[in-house]
């Protein structure tokens, strides 16, 4: 038997033989020549060439594991990886699943149909940062046959299909958000329009939302700010999330070349500031010294900012710490960096926790405030990851989704007032036997004070 899979032609009729047993599965080592890794700004918008790349030498230095697939391979950058085999035969499965969903007499879908598809191969190429050494077929079998996983994943993720998948679902999900791990959107939209299995694109849309909703990181995934216009999952899941994470710009700011001018003005001026820079201290620090507190927000019930700051109070959705969430969020940084300084949202945030956080003191009271929730190793483990992922979020500090929050913390911390009744309530209210103490204490001196007055003015 032929070990690889067949490709059926358009000249033939559409139930064609797949090669049934997919053990076999023939997959090339892809070979790519390594492109320049990218150092300008993009503006994402919709099928941009070079969208898909590699992370950069100063992201991959120390997490390279980050970048790499642990159980399913999408797209060129890792096909045919001998640890990822197992899952090509999955992906057959996958195919041979949705076409029986399509065909209403259940009958098979025995070949890949390449043929349907070979015209958006230049298109699909030009998504690519490198080249590859896989013809025009094998690349497109490639497409068809991991569009087919990633949908019969978003209908499973979704409920749409209750039957049970012989993988990690958690696992490959989180591999569908790796930056070098993607394939363009708009070829998993033909597939899905070709299948026509539930409805148009837009079901599509929000099977991909439902899926990515599931991911516990601080901010709310709305149903109507589902984009329609992405070039691949990541950049989809990162347009929900900046939509539900950014504040809106003023108008004077809205022009994104005007935006562009000031940044290269303020870098010619010496006013720009790299990563390493604090903009507000840490979490300690600003308890013990301004009576800064910390207290959870439900995402769903805050007006959309995933950070808030209000009479004393730094409000915050929960952030579960794990490794499948670090990894999530280093992925969404070494994307971020290919971008204008100002569209960085998410390193916004994340330059937010790395201030914040400076040891595993400042980890345990934002734990004990519900801010975060640590399942890693240790507290000192994630306070690590915030301050060695900060050091990579290059952002604008001036012009950016939380200046307001840096502008009124630092505003609250500095004030003496402030400083004077946080030291107050430390050392003389910080049990209730000091508040009885007080004010016992406080009584006396009133007495005694009642009774001095009388013994020098009595009472004719």
């Amino acid at each position: 038997m032929d070990p690889e899979i067949k490709v059926a032609s358009d000249a033939e009729a559409p139930e064609k033989k797949v090669a049934s047993a997919a053990k076999g599965l023939e997959t090339e080592s892809t070979c790519a020549t390594k492109g320049p890794e990218i150092d300008r700004p993009l503006l994402f918008t919709t099928e941009s060439p070079d969208c898909i790349f590699r992370a950069s030498g100063l992201m991959r230095a120390g997490r390279e594991s980050d970048f790499v697939p642990k159980s399913v391979s999408i797209g060129p950058y890792y096909h045919g990886r001998e640890n990822l085999k197992r899952m090509e035969d999955i992906k057959v499965q996958c195919m041979s699943d949705l076409w029986k969903m399509r065909s209403v007499g259940g009958s098979n879908l025995d070949r890949v149909p390449v043929d349907r598809f070979m015209r958006f191969e230049s298109k699909a190429r030009r998504f690519y940062k490198e080249k590859f050494d896989l013809s025009d077929v094998k690349f497109i079998e490639m497409l068809v046959l991991d569009s087919f996983f990633v949908i019969r994943i978003m209908l499973h993720v979704s409920g749409y299909v209750d039957e049970r998948m012989d993988l990690n679902i958690k696992e490959a999900v989180s591999d569908l958000l790796l930056l070098e791990n993607q394939i363009p959107l708009f070829f998993i939209k033909e597939v899905w329009d070709w299948l026509n299995l539930c409805g148009d694109v837009i079901l599509l849309f929000h099977l991909i939302g439902s899926t990515f909703r599931q991911l516990d990181l601080p901010w709310w995934i709305k149903s109507d700010t589902l984009p329609k216009k992405s070039d691949h999952l990541l950049h989809f899941y990162w347009k929900i999330s900046e939509a539900s994470t950014k504040k809106k710009i003023k108008e004077d700011h809205a022009d994104p070349m005007q935006r562009m001018i000031k940044l290269l003005e303020k870098v010619r001026s010496g006013r720009s500031r790299g990563p390493s820079q604090k903009l507000i201290v840490n979490a300690t620090e600003l308890h013990q010294t301004a009576g800064i507190s910390f207290k959870n927000v439900k995402i769903d019930h805050h007006n959309g900012d995933c950070v808030e700051f209000s009479k004393g109070i730094i409000w915050m959705p929960s952030l579960k710490i794990d490794s499948s969430q670090t990894t999530l969020l280093v992925n969404l940084v070494a994307f971020e960096n290919s971008m204008f300084l100002f569209h960085r949202t998410i390193s916004t945030y994340i330059k937010i926790m790395d201030d914040l956080i400076d040891s595993s003191k400042d980890v345990e009271l934002l734990q004990k405030s519900g801010v975060v929730y640590n399942t890693l190793s240790s507290h000192t483990e994630a306070a690590t990851f915030f301050n060695n992922i900060g050091n990579l979020c290059f952002i604008d500090y001036e012009d950016n989704p939380f200046s307001y929050l840096f502008e009124n913390v630092n505003k609250y911390y500095k004030s003496c007032w402030n400083r004077h009744w946080a030291n107050l309530r430390q050392n003389y209210f910080n049990s209730p036997w000091s508040v009885i103490a007080v004010l016992a204490g406080t009584t006396l001196l009133f007495l005694a004070g009642a009774q001095t007055y009388y013994t020098v003015f009595p009472k004719n």
